[in-house]
């Protein structure tokens, strides 16, 4: 994304964006306590599995084409991930009232 300007990567028709995997949201046949402890588990496998790839690029590197068409041995770790709210707390593994980025909790915002 960073080679890609802003104007064209923010619109939803420049088709700059691709979905790379749709993740279950499933209901387990289980008493409500562990729904969210089986549905985070679910989540990090599913993030596991996408980013397996990923994960041997960055230990041993991958050969890649750059810009001008030249063949270059490339580390690729992941230095970014966009996500919501909800989707930020999970990955930080927090309760819904706690912040993700500091440490502050429901009862700091007032």
């Amino acid at each position: 994304l960073g080679n890609i300007q802003s104007e064209v990567r923010m619109k939803a028709t420049a088709h700059t964006w691709r979905c790379v995997i749709f993740i279950p949201i499933p209901k387990f046949d289980v008493h409500p306590d562990f729904q969210t402890l089986l549905h985070t588990h679910l989540f990090y496998k599913c993030i596991d599995r996408i980013f397996a790839k990923c994960k041997v690029a960055t230990r041993t590197g991958e050969y890649m084409l750059d810009p001008m068409g030249y063949i270059r041995y490339c580390f690729t770790p992941l230095v970014a991930y966009t996500a919501d709210l909800p989707e930020a707390q999970l990955i930080a593994c927090i309760s819904k009232n706690v912040s993700p980025l500091t440490m502050a909790t429901q009862s700091d915002f007032g």
